[in-house]
């Protein structure tokens, strides 16, 4: 047996150096094309219409920035009536006056010397209709004995908020849907702190079940299978049915150590009350951006597993260039609270 895995090692060892010894460059020979206008933008009531707009770059040349494009007219369709010309601010972007409205039908067109015209459409979805099912707050007061330090005990407060969201998917409609949790830690009104929450749509659905068996499974097609790129899920197998979401979110909101009965400081007291604060959105979105997202996270992973990997087309929704107009709408649920208790993480 250790004769195989030895030959085998040197087979190995051989069929990787065939790669690194015969190394060559090879010319292209191939028609370098010309730049195409790339335009991102990601539209919601929320905010006005903006966009980023820039010029492409040749893929096997020097990786510079993106050049931004700054003398380009830009108008702004809603239902097919022009609302208006976006105008430019700085660094390639535009942005007007109009906040777009649920239904809303936008379209972009975009001129700009030595390029075609560049349009776009997309469609504004309507708010996720997600209410509070259930929603619990246990504040503990705790004690933890340091087993190594006999003469050491910890005491400290924690808060527990249980939370259940029920999102009503709309019946014969394709819909796309992202899951995002957010922690802001503030002093005196000032953000000193923002962090996206690792949470995973296999935690928060495993508590579903329906007609058919597992719901996560039923969205999925595979319990397990969690690489969706952010959160993100759609209706396909779960069309106009009630999707459950079970939140449980720990904090410890203030810790004391003593030593032989003497407070100590323990380093996890920022000295004051902070206002902590957690925002969960649960978004729709528009398809194009859904696939575009979906489609990029692929061409990333694609990249990790080097040269021979067949490459993956990102999904793009520009006519005569690149990027995305895509649009969402969000739900958000809030809870906020105070505590002094200094996190691991927490950049003081």
């Amino acid at each position: 047996m250790k004769r195989i895995v030895k030959l085998y090692l040197l087979l190995l060892f051989i069929f990787a150096g065939s790669f690194i010894s015969c190394e060559k460059e090879i010319e292209f020979k191939g028609k370098v094309t010309d730049p195409l206008l790339v335009m991102n933008a990601l539209l919601t009531p929320d905010s006005v219409v903006s966009l980023y707009l820039s010029q492409s770059r040749f893929l096997l040349g020097e990786m510079t920035p993106f050049k931004p494009i700054s003398n380009a007219a830009i108008s702004l369709f809603v239902n097919n009536d022009l609302k208006e010309q976006l105008m430019y601010t700085e660094d390639g972007i535009y942005e007007g006056i109009y906040f777009p409205k649920p239904g809303d039908e936008i379209k972009i067109e975009v001129t700009a010397d030595r390029f075609n015209k560049l349009t776009s459409r997309t469609v504004i979805p309507g708010k996720p209709h997600v209410v509070v099912n259930d929603s619990t707050v246990t504040i503990r007061e705790e004690e933890y004995k340091n087993p190594y330090h006999p003469n050491t005990v910890t005491k400290f407060t924690s808060r527990d908020m249980q939370l259940q969201l029920k999102l009503t998917d709309k019946v014969n409609e394709e819909n796309y849907y992202y899951l995002k949790t957010t922690q802001y830690i503030s002093d005196n009104g000032m953000l000193i702190s923002e962090g996206v929450i690792d949470i995973k749509l296999s935690e928060v659905l495993k508590n579903n079940i329906t007609d058919s068996g597992n719901l996560f499974q039923d969205i999925f097609g595979d319990e397990g299978e969690t690489d969706k790129s952010d959160n993100l899920f759609s209706d396909l197998f779960v069309d106009g049915k009630d999707i459950l979401f079970d939140f449980s979110l720990y904090d410890i909101l203030e810790s004391v150590t003593y030593v032989n009965g003497e407070m100590v400081d323990d380093g996890n007291s920022y000295g004051k009350e902070m206002t902590v604060e957690y925002v969960i959105e649960i978004g729709e979105i528009s398809k194009d951006m859904y696939q575009y997202l979906i489609s990029g996270n692929k061409a990333l992973n694609a990249e990790n597993y080097g040269p021979f990997t067949e490459p993956v087309m990102v999904h793009t929704n520009i006519e005569n260039g690149l990027g995305i107009l895509g649009a969402y709408n969000t739900y958000r649920f809030s809870s906020r609270f105070q505590s002094n208790y200094l996190p691991y993480y927490f950049p003081y």
